[in-house]
């Protein structure tokens, strides 16, 4: 016995799309561009540390060399978070243009 005996067939129709919200996507641009950001700035920040600590030796400037790896360490520390909030907000922009 055929299963669609009786049954028109399903109409094709595409289904409908999803609007987001305003909020929905700057939290997407937020949560792409923050850890590029805080990233890039870290790493700026830990250089520009290292160049000033090697400047001048005489002048006792090692502890900006010990901060400067410290904002470095701080930035490997914090890789898993930064990584996860980009990948959301990437996921979230995705959902955004689709």
């Amino acid at each position: 016995m055929s299963e669609s005996v009786g049954y028109p067939p399903p109409p094709n129709v595409p289904s409908a799309r999803r609007a987001r919200s305003r909020a929905y996507r700057v939290w997407a641009h937020v949560l792409l561009w923050t850890p590029i950001a805080l990233t890039v700035a870290g790493v700026v920040l830990g250089l520009g540390l290292f160049a000033v600590a090697d400047a001048d030796p005489a002048y006792g400037s090692s502890a900006l060399g010990y901060l400067g790896l410290v904002v470095w360490g701080a930035l490997a520390v914090l890789s898993p978070v930064l990584l996860g909030s980009f990948i959301a907000g990437l996921v979230m922009v995705n959902r955004t243009r689709r």
